[in-house]
């Protein structure tokens, strides 16, 4: 008999139809439970649930058990309703950009009517999941709040997990200003880092710290002072990538980035003073030849095909022992977006035993550290971290000129050691602990309905 307190999660049969030639595939529940294709957002089954399985599947030994039921489950006990939702809030919301569509669906317009009674009760919590988007819709607060008193929903059985690592800041200054009577569970996720883990052991990697130093050192006159990887030339991207050129450091790197051509789908750069907003020259473009977009990505394994969350996963580890440090280019970065979002292109140096930059949102290195991993300085200057968009961008620059001036770099990669080391140990460990998102819904959890077995 298992008497260790048990955490329960329902799910529905997820059965998905393909999509039309050429058209992205969105998948909603329809009223009676089921996927469907349809032309609003895509939900789908968790993947920090996905991930909390994967932890009691590998880890036998736990504190409590997991137990996963069908909807159609006559079991007694409480239980989490757990779906992901992906893209922007504004596609999963009946509200884009908190202004009410209403030729638009929400996910509580498709909520199954028993799980609303449950929820209505407070018998079940329901678990809505973007952790794989880091997206700071500030107005989505508010609309939570209007839909759970629409549905007679009290707030403190919904749990929201995002990518953005400043979402619970985001929401308790929102309910300083609009004093709720109660509140929903919001909690910041890197699940995206699960998927590079997966990646790292699915292809066997076993980076070896003191191997790299070795070859580092070897090998000091051959390896790039930077890597820069870039898939979507997004505006920080766009912005990176010249200020690397501006700063005279475009050919001291092994950098990827889209044609220029493909630069106008994600940024406009003859928007009046842009450029000069951000630290750059008014004639930089002026400067950049078609020579220089694309570059070639030297020590980069092919991936098996060209899909793209196979580009999204791998971990290149042999450019990264072919470079001195890594630049990443994240996917939130300028104060208006009002997110910190750590995806999974931070956690591919640290899988690799890799010093690196971020040039990502402010304060992003802050948040990196609370979740237990350690950052460079005083080996590299990380002012950057605390500076606003476009004085963050020159910090960035001076950082890694720094860099390029040290004469012995291998000896520098090696006072690094025991940080690298760190971070790959805790990287490798994601498995066999609990993360904070799975501590705290559990924490949530039987603080709600007690330690409860089935």
């Amino acid at each position: 008999m298992n008497n260790k307190p048990t955490i329960t999660f329902r799910y529905e049969t997820f059965e998905s139809k393909p999509a039309l030639p050429g058209t992205p595939l969105h998948l909603e529940y329809d009223k009676i439970g089921n996927l469907k294709d349809t032309d609003y957002s895509r939900f789908r089954f968790s993947q920090v649930v996905d991930h909390m399985i994967y932890y009691y599947q590998t880890v036998r030994n736990t504190d409590e058990t997991l137990s996963i039921e069908p909807m159609t489950s006559d079991n007694d006990n409480n239980y989490i309703i757990p779906i992901a939702v992906a893209y922007h809030p504004n596609d999963w919301t009946d509200a884009p950009n908190g202004v009410r569509d209403p030729t638009k669906f929400s996910v509580f317009e498709y909520i199954n009517q028993t799980y609303l009674k449950d929820l209505q009760s407070k018998k079940a919590l329901l678990l809505l999941d973007q952790s794989v988007e880091g997206y700071g819709a500030t107005w989505l607060w508010k609309w939570f709040h209007n839909k759970c008193e629409q549905y007679n929903i009290d707030p403190s059985v919904i749990i929201y997990l995002t990518g953005d690592q400043s979402c619970d800041e985001s929401y308790e200054n929102w309910c300083k200003e609009n004093n709720p009577t109660s509140k929903l569970k919001v909690l910041p996720s890197t699940s995206l880092s699960m998927y590079i883990h997966k990646h790292y052991h699915r292809y066997k990697l076993n980076v070896n710290v003191d191997e790299f130093i070795e070859y580092k050192k070897l090998n000091s006159d051959k390896i790039y002072l930077y890597d820069c990887i870039n898939l979507r030339p997004r505006p920080q991207r766009v912005l990176n990538f010249l200020h690397l050129l501006n700063a005279g450091l475009l050919d001291y790197g092994n950098i990827s980035m889209q044609e220029q051509d493909k630069w106008k789908d994600h940024v406009d750069l003859n928007v009046t003073n842009f450029l000069t907003e951000y630290g750059l020259p008014s004639d930089i473009l002026s400067k950049l030849d078609s020579s220089m977009t694309p570059r070639v990505t030297q020590h980069s394994k092919k991936p098996n095909s060209d899909h793209y969350y196979e580009l999204v996963e791998r971990v290149l580890d042999d450019m990264y022992k072919n470079s001195w440090v890594s630049i990443v280019t994240e996917s939130s970065y300028f104060e208006r977006e009002h997110a910190v979002f750590i995806g999974e292109k931070t956690f591919k140096p640290i899988a690799a035993a890799q010093p690196f930059i971020i040039v990502g949102s402010k304060h992003s290195l802050k948040y990196l550290r609370k979740l237990g991993y350690k950052t460079f300085h005083p080996y590299i200057d990380e002012s950057y971290d605390d500076l606003d968009d476009a004085e963050r961008f020159i910090a960035i620059m001076n950082a890694i000129k720094k860099i390029q001036a040290i004469e012995d770099k291998g000896a520098w990669y090696e006072s690094m050691k025991d940080i690298v080391e760190h971070n790959h140990k805790l990287f490798l460990s994601i498995d066999t602990r609990k993360s904070q998102e799975h501590k705290a819904i559990i924490k949530y959890y039987f603080n709600m309905f007690g330690d409860k077995s089935v």
